[in-house]
């Protein structure tokens, strides 16, 4: 009896665990139309980084993320608004015609957090959320 009571405890502490934690690991905005997955932050190129420094900016932080246009029309102009490291910041693409999305597709960006945020090249690996789309 006190086992089947010490092992119900540690199954509900290990789900309560996964369910604090998981919310941090799956950093993913989605609204109506625009569906955003595959966030990724990374150096330019670390190899080249490590062996010859920040040479031709390979030291810059990138984020890259995948948009899926989810609606029933092609979206030319959207915004999102990005945190990093505790700041918020607002991107809006749509100033060109190249930048579209159409109707269930997919579109890769690559953003250069050192130069647009101002971001160090020092700095350890910044946290990186989409938390609004619009």
């Amino acid at each position: 009896m006190i086992k089947y009571f010490f092992l119900h405890k540690i199954r509900f502490v290990f789900i309560l665990i996964v369910l604090f934690i998981s919310p941090f690991f799956y950093l993913q905005a989605e609204n109506k139309e625009i569906a955003i997955s595959k966030l990724q932050v990374f150096k330019k190129n670390k190899a080249s980084c490590n062996r010859l420094g920040n040479i031709y900016d390979a030291c810059h932080w990138m984020a890259k993320f995948t948009i899926k246009n989810t609606s029933q029309n092609k979206i030319s102009k959207f915004c999102l608004r990005m945190k990093v490291n505790k700041k918020v910041f607002e991107l809006c693409y749509g100033k060109t015609k190249k930048n579209s999305i159409n109707v269930n597709n997919k579109k890769t960006f690559l953003v250069n957090l050192t130069e647009l945020f101002g971001i160090s090249i020092d700095d350890e690996k910044p946290l990186v959320r989409v938390f609004k789309v619009r």
